[in-house]
Formats: C-alpha cells, sequence, structure tokens
C-alpha cells in the first residue's frame, strides 16, 4: 500500500518525465506530503499550513521550465488525494465535491509566488473541512473525548475554561492539561481560542452581524481582542475574511 500511494504520489507531483530536470528532491517532499496529511487528518491546521508552505518554497527551486507548474501539480494533487479519502456514500461527500471543485479552480488561479502562499491558510481551512467529513478519533482517551466534546458544545458560553473543564471530567488542571496537549497537540486554551474562531466564521460569512458583536457572542473579551486572535489564525482580519468572500 505505501508503494502504491507513493507511484500515485509521483504520478500527480511529476505528470511526465520532463516536467523536472531534478528528481533529487522527490523523496522529501514526499515525507513532508504524509506528514501534510498526517496533520490534517488530526486537525492540526496551523502544522499543516507550516509543512504546506515548506513544500510549496521546496518545490518552487527546481529547475522547471514554468517555475510554478510543480507547485501548481502538487495542490492539485493534495486536493485530489483528500477527496479520495470520503467514500461515496458519506452524507457530506457532495458539500466535499464542491469544495474540490473551488480549490482546483482556486489553485488554477495562482499565478506567483506571494499567490500561493496567501492561498495556503484558505487551501488548508478546505482541506481541513473535507478531512473533518471523516470525523476520525483525535483521541481514545474518554477524558480527552468529553474535553473535545465540551468544547464544542459550550462555544458561547462565558464558563468555558480549563478550570471548568477540568472539573467536569474529574481530572485536576495540571493534569488534564498535559493530557490533553499529549493527545491533541495544543492546550486546551487554544483549542477554545481557535474553536471560537472557526465557529465565528460561519456569522461572518452568513449575516451582515457587525465584526465586533460577533467577537462578543463568541466570549472574547473586547473587540480587539478578537480582530487579533482572528487575524493570528486566519492571516487576515475578519472584515478582510468577509470581503474576501464578497459577503
Amino acid at each position: 500500500m505505501e508503494k502504491k500511494i507513493k507511484r500515485q504520489f509521483l504520478h500527480h507531483l511529476h505528470r511526465d518525465k520532463n516536467l523536472f530536470d531534478d528528481f533529487s528532491h522527490v523523496d522529501n517532499f514526499y515525507k513532508l506530503d504524509q506528514k501534510i496529511v498526517t496533520a490534517l487528518r488530526n486537525a492540526h491546521p496551523d502544522r499543516a499550513e507550516q509543512l504546506l508552505e515548506t513544500l510549496t518554497l521546496d518545490l518552487l527551486t527546481l529547475p522547471t521550465e514554468d517555475e510554478y507548474v510543480s507547485v501548481r501539480f502538487y495542490y492539485r494533487g493534495l486536493v485530489y488525494h483528500i477527496i479520495r479519502l470520503i467514500p461515496v456514500d458519506n452524507p457530506n461527500v457532495q458539500t466535499a465535491l464542491t469544495y474540490t471543485s473551488a480549490l482546483l479552480t482556486l489553485i488554477d488561479e495562482l499565478e506567483t509566488t506571494l499567490d500561493f502562499l496567501y492561498a495556503i491558510p484558505v487551501i488548508v481551512e478546505y482541506l481541513s473541512k473535507m478531512t473533518a467529513f471523516l470525523s476520525p478519533p483525535v483521541s481514545t482517551n474518554p477524558s480527552v473525548s468529553a474535553t473535545l466534546q465540551l468544547i464544542e458544545e459550550h462555544l458561547k458560553d462565558d464558563t468555558l475554561s480549563l478550570p471548568w473543564i477540568a472539573n467536569q471530567v474529574g481530572l485536576s488542571n495540571n493534569y488534564l492539561s498535559a493530557l490533553f496537549k499529549q493527545e491533541v497537540g495544543e492546550s486546551v486554551p487554544e483549542r477554545i481560542r481557535r474553536r471560537r474562531i472557526d465557529a465565528s466564521i460561519a456569522d461572518l460569512l452568513g449575516t451582515n452581524e457587525p465584526i465586533c458583536a460577533i467577537g462578543e457572542k463568541f466570549r472574547f473579551v473586547s473587540c480587539t481582542a478578537y480582530i487579533n486572535t482572528f487575524k493570528s489564525y486566519k492571516r487576515m482580519t475578519p472584515l478582510q475574511y468577509r470581503q474576501l468572500f464578497h459577503l
């Protein structure tokens, strides 16, 4: 299976034997590719973004007739790889196909190095949504699973915090913090902040509600805190994100 996946990867990356003059980087690209897919499957978008940025910059060093051909083919291959992970009987497959079509169109429109780098957060965001449809268990530990569920159910509650969750699951703050970090790869407060930002996007794009009101709804201490936190995750302000989708 490993060899089959690698052949599939090389097919998407190369298209034909004349695409690259130098194949010495291929093994490194393949390792990064596997790490990107793993990060997406384990709900670590920040890690996926970092790896994709590294791989993109490496691909741009390859000697090709069109320096962006290798990047464009890699991005398309990554999108195809993720959509193939979703079974045809998955209830969200149509949504995933819609995301796939939009991502492929976007990728074909990218023309400069900055275009590709600026597009990474958007590409990772929607690839993450697609992998989320697979609903892989982030952790088999019942306390961690309960913590994840509590976070999802109480995103708009001002009581949501590490001490409150620790009390709910019957563990000490320190023990839950260390366990969660080990199992999930981010701290409980980080998870809360990131999921609040992710959840706020539905209101940001689906309503005309003022940005500060959305931040308040998701329990950010101030409008400035919401804007700064949003920018740290999405690399743009909430207003810029809203304008990007013409809403």
